[in-house]
């Protein structure tokens, strides 16, 4: 009887603290594989907005990016070839091989926060990572729009001990 008590309390307190939290946090957003085989097909071309700290102007450049991708690993995790170039600047190119874990919730070595697709159907993933940023320490987000023809890719940087996030640069494409 004590047993069968203790069994319905829990249950109870399980059931009253689940309604409290809000449906967004009882659940971890994930992202798959389709939602990054967006990015395929035609290159993306549009710019790249950013802020030079020295300046502390934001300085715009010509950018393209091609997404391809890899052949299926057999660990679970899937794999794209994501190329970026600057017109103006070729030395700057670069390129990465971008990773999304087997279970959806890291994508880049960033963990997903947040997936939502919109109305018009677009993609909207926001991650965050930790890593340097002008020599210090800093707090990533990254919030990527998926549309149809249209592409963006932000990224906001927060220092410690402010809880702002301000934007350190942004990638728009079109194809």
């Amino acid at each position: 009887m004590t047993r069968l008590l203790t069994a319905r309390l829990l249950l109870v307190a399980a059931t009253t603290v689940a309604a409290t939290v809000p449906a967004s946090a009882q659940a971890k957003a994930t992202v798959t594989p389709a939602d990054i085989d967006r990015l395929t097909g035609a290159p993306w071309r549009g710019t790249l907005e950013y802020l030079d700290y020295t300046s502390q102007k934001q300085v715009t450049i010509k950018s393209t990016l091609a997404v391809r991708r890899l052949p299926a690993r057999s660990d679970g995790v899937t794999a794209w070839s994501m190329a970026v170039g600057y017109t103006d600047e070729p030395d700057a190119n670069s390129g990465e091989t971008a990773l999304l874990s087997a279970d959806g919730r890291t994508f880049r070595g960033e963990a997903v926060q947040e997936r939502s697709v919109d109305p018009a159907g677009t993609l909207r993933i926001v991650t965050e990572q930790d890593g340097p940023d002008d020599n210090r320490p800093a707090r990533f987000r990254f919030v990527y729009l998926i549309g149809p023809a249209t592409l963006s890719i932000q990224k906001l940087v927060r220092f410690a001990p402010t809880d702002a996030f301000f934007e350190r640069h942004i990638y728009r494409w079109s194809r």
